[in-house]
């Protein structure tokens, strides 16, 4: 334990040295206070304006102009508008100069001052309206810019209907047919004109006509077109398919081939059958069924290729082939056409019977079209 002496002199001490410490003591917190304060009030702000001005400014001022000529930047006018916003601690203030924007629209030009707006929310602060047709430049989402201007069309239209005349037109169908005469021509339909009731737009663009639209358009009455009968070199006469011709030669399926053979023409009545039973048409011919058996696929041309009769079926026979006067008579629906296709040098193909199957079917159906077209 300490003695009564000692116990006395540390309190002595103490009371020499205790007002001191509590002095020392309270200005330290009141320092401390202070560096909290200037620590929670003192901040660093950038400032920037669209004019392309800067500056960073530490300090405890809240008064916006007064951040603002502290960073030696022009206070904002009253048409100015204000940005702020705070990132990584530090607050920026952005000032959006106004300026002036022409609006030419309505046959005037009206100057409106914007600082941070898009075309559409000038347009509507100033009042100005836009038709859905109207033509906005630049567009209404734009955002603008010093410099900019706003010109603004506006779109009328005028809607009518009208009766118009449908002019014939000219549909040719060739054929190596008229090989002996390749400027004739053959009608095979007149034709006639049409009439129908069309629809009209006219667009107007401040007033002045730029365009017409077809809005629509129907048929009072069609049009037929005049068809001609003209030739087309290497386009057969007949109907029928087969396979594909390459050269002037059939690709496939070629059994036999008669070259240098006499052919000649004939012609007969719509309703005619051939010996073998089947209806004439072009591409059916007369052979001796002892050389060419009846419904045999054949593809026929001239030796020197300026006259196709393309594919045919053996349909018929007549005294001529069974005499040998002329290896094959080929039908034609005319008298003059078989007249002007007599005599003829030609190459007969004979496709065999496997590869003429496939176009069985084919062939029938062009058969009974044109049957039911030109025959009746």
């Amino acid at each position: 334990m300490l003695s009564t002496k000692t116990r006395e002199h540390i309190r002595r001490r103490l009371a020499r040295t205790g007002p001191r410490f509590a002095a020392l003591g309270a200005g330290a917190f009141t320092l401390g206070v202070s560096l909290l304060f200037i620590h929670n009030t003192m901040r660093i702000v950038e400032i920037t304006d669209t004019q392309g001005a800067s500056g960073t400014v530490i300090t405890c001022a809240t008064n916006v102009n007064d951040l603002i000529l502290q960073a030696g930047i022009t206070v904002p006018a009253a048409q100015d508008e204000l940005r702020i916003t705070e990132s990584d601690g530090e607050d920026r203030i952005h000032v959006m100069r106004a300026f002036t924007v022409p609006v030419t629209v309505d046959g005037q030009t009206l100057n409106l001052v914007t600082a941070d707006e898009t075309v559409a929310q000038l347009l509507q602060a100033a009042g100005i309206q836009v038709g859905e047709n109207d033509i906005v430049e630049p567009a209404l989402d734009t955002p603008l810019q010093e410099g900019d201007a706003i010109t603004i069309r506006r779109v009328t239209f005028e809607d009518y209907t009208v009766e118009e005349t449908v002019p014939i037109e000219t549909e040719y169908q060739y054929s190596s047919l008229y090989y002996r005469d390749t400027d004739y021509e053959q009608t095979l339909q007149a034709g006639s004109e049409g009439l129908d009731r069309v629809q009209y737009r006219d667009v107007y663009v401040d007033g002045e006509w730029t365009e017409t639209r077809e809005l629509g358009r129907e048929t009072i009455t069609a049009m037929e077109p005049a068809i001609l009968k003209c030739y087309g070199e290497g386009a057969p006469v007949s109907i029928f398919t087969g396979p594909e011709v390459v050269d002037g030669v059939p690709s496939e399926g070629v059994a036999e081939v008669y070259t240098g053979q006499r052919s000649t023409g004939y012609s007969a009545s719509l309703t005619a059958k051939g010996a073998s039973g089947q209806r004439l048409t072009y591409g059916t011919v007369a052979v001796n069924p002892n050389v060419i058996p009846y419904g045999t696929l054949l593809y026929i041309t001239s030796d020197d290729g300026r006259f196709v009769y393309g594919y045919a079926y053996a349909a018929d026979t007549g005294t001529a082939m069974m005499t040998g006067h002329a290896f094959i008579d080929l039908y034609y629906e005319t008298y003059d056409e078989a007249v002007a296709n007599a005599v003829i040098p030609v190459t007969v193909y004979v496709i065999d019977e496997e590869t003429a199957a496939r176009y069985e079917e084919t062939n029938d159906a062009l058969r009974e079209a044109d049957l039911a077209d030109h025959h009746g």
